[in-house]
């Protein structure tokens, strides 16, 4: 890793410090993500791990952290250099002469939840200082393309990176629910639908008829190799197998400690599906699962009520299951936010 550093943007009202580890940055990085109520991909655990056990390729990493005149800070964001990493096929079908050219993008790929942190009462110029910052890295570096990816296209920062004059390009749909509106698991049920309802009644029963056992754990005490290959199975219809890459993987998820926990599905000895949670303080990320198939019912509706369950019984404001599966979440009446990244040529 390169040495911290930082710059002052001519005419700004703002320093902006580049370091290029997360723990080169004091506490101050936790306090602001704690102010702005930053989803869980950018607090000090998610960094660290993907430090310590990068899930992709990252040539470099850069925390950005934007100070306002008297010293507090006021935004940040996390950006990593890459080439060649386009598991959505962004690059390669949005902006094809970018494609295996280095670029620096916030966040990483495994995040379906990009934002720009910002403290409490921070205006626009805040947002701004931190994307020129952001374009003036990506030209000390050497990155032919620069921005953010999988951010929610109805959001205040949708509309300043497009006034900043990126280009936007759509990801995926992503899908979650407001918690706060239905209070518990019980009043969601009675919300769906007949159909939904009784389908996912009908395979909690199954589950309880075969005997499967349902426990959370703390990922030093999860089966997370178990998890693995459930994982990788299910993704393969996806042809995305490499999602989670055994050992690495594993290594991962115990280095997020307390803000993962492991829900795991079984029958006797046998592990028939697992599922990844993440927590912050206002969300309950369902993040990743992998689930065997069953004769007599689905593994993944089982995982899905007690996901649903565990959500409201956080406590949280809002719970986030992820991307793909549209069919199924519409069914489930969950709401969908579609993801885009925004990005652009670095000037030369």
């Amino acid at each position: 890793m390169a040495a911290a550093g930082g710059f002052t943007l001519p005419g700004a009202d703002f320093t902006v410090h580049v370091h290029t580890a997360i723990d080169e940055v004091g506490p101050e990085w936790d306090e602001l993500m704690s102010a702005a109520r930053a989803p869980v991909f950018y607090r000090r655990p998610f960094l660290r791990a993907f430090e310590l056990h990068p899930l992709h390729a990252v040539e470099r990493a850069a925390y950005l952290l934007v100070l306002d005149a008297v010293g507090t800070p006021v935004a940040a964001l996390p950006a990593y250099l890459q080439r060649g990493v386009d598991p959505m096929r962004v690059i390669a079908d949005h902006f094809p002469r970018a494609a295996g050219q280095p670029a620096l993008i916030s966040h990483v790929w495994h995040c379906f939840d990009t934002v720009l942190p910002l403290r409490p009462g921070a205006d626009d110029s805040a947002v701004r200082t931190a994307l020129d910052a952001l374009e003036q890295l990506a030209a000390q570096w050497g990155a032919h393309l620069w921005g953010l990816a999988n951010v929610d296209a109805a959001t205040p920062l949708a509309q300043q990176l497009t006034t900043r004059g990126l280009h936007p390009a759509d990801i995926d749909i992503g899908w979650g629910l407001d918690l706060t509106t239905l209070g518990h698991f019980d009043g969601y049920l009675a919300g769906l639908r007949g159909m939904p309802r009784r389908n996912l009644a009908r395979a909690l029963r199954a589950a309880d008829r075969a005997g499967v056992t349902v426990r959370t754990a703390a990922p030093a005490d999860a089966d997370l190799d178990g998890f693995v290959t459930l994982a990788r199975a299910t993704a393969a219809k996806y042809d995305n197998s490499d999602y989670y890459r055994p050992g690495l993987f594993q290594d991962f998820v115990r280095a997020l400690g307390d803000d993962a926990r492991v829900l795991e599905l079984s029958i006797t000895d046998r592990l028939i599906c697992s599922a990844l949670i993440l927590t912050d303080d206002t969300r309950y990320h369902w993040w990743a699962c992998g689930f065997a198939p069953m004769q007599d019912f689905s593994a993944f509706y089982v995982a899905f009520a007690h996901i649903m369950r565990g959500g409201f019984a956080s406590e949280r404001q809002w719970i986030e299951l992820g991307r793909r599966n549209p069919d199924f979440k519409r069914r489930y009446g969950l709401t969908p936010r579609t993801l885009r990244a925004w990005l652009t040529e670095t000037p030369t």
